[in-house]
């Protein structure tokens, strides 16, 4: 009993495994055109993928790329250290910049700045010059060394199509840099975890002070125009991440967004490089687009409560109870389409016909496989409910009754019969022969 349970358990483990990569299936489509070559969005509460399109088809991230530059700068100073540690701009970096019309945070060569202004100046108004700042000071002056640290930190993310040789996106892929829509969900998930990346992504306006080449004080503002209350793309529930831009990479966007109490995370690249009429990138639009769509038609369900049974298994060797419940080991929570409920799911039950007690509660008992429209979701393991003790009276009356019932004994019991059967022949052929020999004597007398 306990090596099937084992073989249950491992398979699925083995098969959670394998299915938790990247995570759980997508089986929703959108009623219209997603107007963008890669999408990739997912449900956060539920790791629930719910569209996506080319998400491995490798793309110029543009200024998107900047996430992960500013992950690494954050990391590498300490979020406590960057209002106190200054840096000065390096003059080097502006040569591949100059007169290319990029994005800028107006920061000059050799100019005197706090880390903290370096990160705001990366991430809100995109400023170049600002990831090259960031970047050259990480990896002390060597961009190469900058990049190997990118893509170790990407590959150490899971991402598998990614490959950077900018710290800030201005080129692409004929520079060898390059993303994809699952790579960039990665590096945004890390960033979105990140508690001081989210403080910044989500400023709208960020001031830095008077300097050795500003007399004045210098405001940026934040290209993510989802966050700005007076622009004609506003969405209340839109959470950073990331803006990026080019002819080559039309525009792309990295959005969060939380909602009722949902979190979601999308991955928008590619779209057209055009403006809508009220002059934002088309980028916003699609995202506006797609999150309206999965608020309105989705809702995070419970699937499994680990406070309810799903099955009730056969006990042996017990007088206290026939049956035992058993429970899911977690909670599973699915995302399911607003006007159904979690009837829709289908639920395999990889359980023993009957278990033997002794059983704990916690004892693993098999586990549920879920299915929704075709699409397998996730596998949990199930667990015993309650503690069942084994009479021994009933366990050894069964175990010899089983014996008595075995192939083995009826075998044996057959030899014995046979070999009885034989032996009484034999004896009855002695006993005759004895009998014989006794009448000739007589006969001879």
């Amino acid at each position: 009993m306990k090596k099937f349970v084992s073989m249950l358990l491992c398979t699925a483990l083995l098969i959670g495994f394998v299915t938790a990569l990247p995570a759980q299936a997508a089986v929703f489509s959108p009623s219209f055109d997603v107007n963008a070559e890669s999408v990739y969005m997912v449900n956060l509460d539920t790791g629930f993928v719910v569209y996506e399109k080319n998400a491995d088809v490798q793309r110029a991230p543009a200024s998107l790329t900047k996430m992960m530059t500013a992950l690494l700068f954050i990391e590498a100073i300490g979020a406590e250290n960057l209002s106190t540690t200054e840096i000065t701009a390096p003059g080097y970096i502006y040569d591949e910049l100059y007169n290319t019309g990029s994005s800028s945070a107006d920061v000059r060569p050799y100019e005197t700045l706090s880390a903290q202004d370096v990160l705001y100046g990366m991430l809100l108004p995109s400023g170049n010059e600002c990831a090259s700042i960031a970047a050259d000071y990480v990896a002390n002056g060597s961009m190469e060394n900058f990049f190997y640290m990118m893509n170790a930190r990407a590959r150490a993310l899971g991402c598998k199509n990614t490959n950077f040789t900018s710290a800030h996106g201005l080129f692409g892929l004929e520079a060898n840099h390059y993303s994809t829509a699952y790579d960039m969900y990665l590096i945004g998930k890390a960033c979105y975890e990140n508690e001081t990346f989210m403080q910044v992504a989500t400023t709208q306006s960020y001031t830095r002070p008077a300097n050795n080449k500003h007399a004045e004080e210098v405001t940026v503002r934040n290209t993510n125009y989802m966050q700005s209350r007076t622009s004609g793309v506003y969405r209340s529930y839109i959470r950073g991440l990331k803006t990026g831009s080019t002819p080559e990479a039309g525009y792309n966007l990295v959005t969060s967004a939380s909602q009722d109490g949902e979190n979601y995370l999308l991955v928008v690249m590619g779209t057209p490089y055009e403006k809508d009429e009220n002059g934002y990138g088309l980028a916003f639009g699609v995202s506006a687009q797609l999150y309206d769509w999965a608020f309105d038609n989705f809702n995070v369900s419970p699937a499994l409560d680990v406070e309810k049974p799903c099955a009730e298994l056969k006990i042996k060797y017990s007088t206290e109870a026939d049956t035992v419940m058993v429970y899911p080991k977690e909670s599973f929570m699915t995302l399911l389409p607003s006007d159904s409920d979690e009837t829709v799911l289908q639920k395999t039950y990889n359980v023993p016909e009957y278990v033997t007690a002794p059983v704990k509660k916690g004892d693993t008992m098999g586990y549920i496989t879920l299915t929704l429209s075709g699409e397998t979701i996730g596998y949990v393991e199930l667990i015993c409910g309650s503690d069942v003790e084994r009479n021994q009276v009933l366990y050894i009356t069964s175990k010899i009754l089983e014996f008595l019932n075995s192939t083995y004994f009826k075998i044996v019991f057959a030899l014995v019969v046979i070999v009885v059967i034989i032996y009484a022949a034999y004896v009855l052929i002695l006993l005759k022969k004895n009998h014989n020999s006794r009448r000739v004597r007589r006969t001879r007398r």
